[in-house]
């Protein structure tokens, strides 16, 4: 996915875009903020275009230029996040295009990350003894720690003791997706921000008309991402359709009485595994919205080479129990984030829904 030029490309939460370009020109910004809210709604991503806002060379009105040299190499950290060396299968070469990229950025914007699976004292004491000095170039020195929740509990309270004292001209934010696994005296010393999912009809216009996506795979794409641009942008309907097939069965499931036996089974098939469970039940709620359009408004059904497949499904169900099975899966779907039984909820779910025989 291409990092944004500047703020007025950034997609989604323009709340959140108006409430910081606010606090900036009223000089008001926090030294310390926590950018809450779902996997890949672009968090990070604002953050690092707030860098730049705060430090562009040759601001384009109230937006950055994009052009400049220090938006350059702030833009170069959101860029290299997941690139890999061209010449080496491990490792960086530190010539090859990608290398120099990530070699090229800003000296004063940080992007910490957990090493392996947790950002570490140590990572925080650096930065500590880092921030005690003056930014290098920048007029505002800029660090995001992404996800914060990754940090070990003794590097929340190193961190605690610089959020207590701030350095000048430094702001921290503080990626995270679950506000409330940070100290509560992390929290009270940061402005919440709250970020939401990114609107479906957004993220399929951006597929279409920035990613080259076609208008069928981007609707496709857009209702699977979970309100994530992020995961609309790396989908591939390829990939997805052995899954669809799983889940086209459980919603053909849903709709008959005295199932339960099956439905057990495929829920224990599904259930397995976090990452497949969660986009095998968007997969669920996407095929659930088209048996729903595929009676209201046939154009806008998204997986139209199982349109057949679809509307038998359809054909007999009251478009009331439709909406209520929609409503159940987008609840099952919030309820994830709690860690709940899988298995459990998902025939707990089928139980209120089914008819009775």
């Amino acid at each position: 996915m291409k990092f944004p030029a500047d703020l007025k490309s950034f997609i989604g939460n323009p709340g959140a875009v108006e409430i910081l370009k606010r606090a900036i020109a009223k000089d008001r910004l926090p030294h310390a903020m926590i950018f809450a809210g779902p996997e890949g709604v672009g968090k990070c991503t604002l953050a690092l275009l707030i860098a730049q806002y705060l430090n562009c060379l040759s601001p384009a009105g109230d937006d950055v230029c994009g052009a400049c040299a220090a938006c350059r190499k702030i833009r170069a950290a959101g860029e290299s996040r997941y690139l890999e060396c061209l010449t080496l299968k491990e490792g960086f070469c530190g010539t090859c295009e990608n290398c120099r990229t990530r070699t090229g950025c800003h000296p004063d914007v940080r992007l910490i990350e957990p090493e392996k699976s947790t950002i570490s004292i140590d990572q925080v004491r650096d930065l500590i003894n880092e921030i005690s000095f003056q930014p290098a170039e920048a007029r505002y020195r800029v660090v995001i720690f992404d996800p914060a929740e990754q940090m070990r509990p003794e590097a929340h309270n190193s961190l605690l003791k610089t959020l207590e004292e701030p350095a000048s001209r430094t702001v921290i934010v503080l990626v995270t997706t679950n506000p409330y696994m940070l100290l509560d005296t992390i929290r009270s010393r940061s402005r919440m921000l709250q970020f939401a999912e990114v609107p479906q009809d957004r993220i399929e216009r951006h597929l279409v008309e920035k990613e080259g996506k076609n208008i069928d795979e981007a609707r496709l794409a857009a209702a699977l991402s979970r309100g994530s641009l992020a995961a609309a942008v790396s989908f591939s309907a390829r990939d997805y359709r052995q899954l669809r097939e799983q889940a086209l069965e459980f919603v053909a499931l849903l709709s008959k009485p005295g199932r339960f036996t099956e439905v057990s089974h495929a829920a224990a098939q599904v259930s397995k595994d976090k990452e497949f469970f969660q986009l095998w039940i968007a997969s669920v709620a996407a095929l659930l919205q088209d048996v729903y359009y595929a009676g209201a408004a046939k154009e806008r059904v998204g997986q139209r080479d199982i349109l057949d497949r679809i509307e038998e499904i359809g054909k007999d169900l009251p478009r009331s129990r439709i909406v209520a099975m929609i409503e159940a899966v987008r609840k099952l779907n919030r309820d994830l984030q709690f860690n709940v039984n899988r298995q459990i909820a998902l025939e707990a779910m089928f139980i209120a829904l089914a008819p009775n025989p």
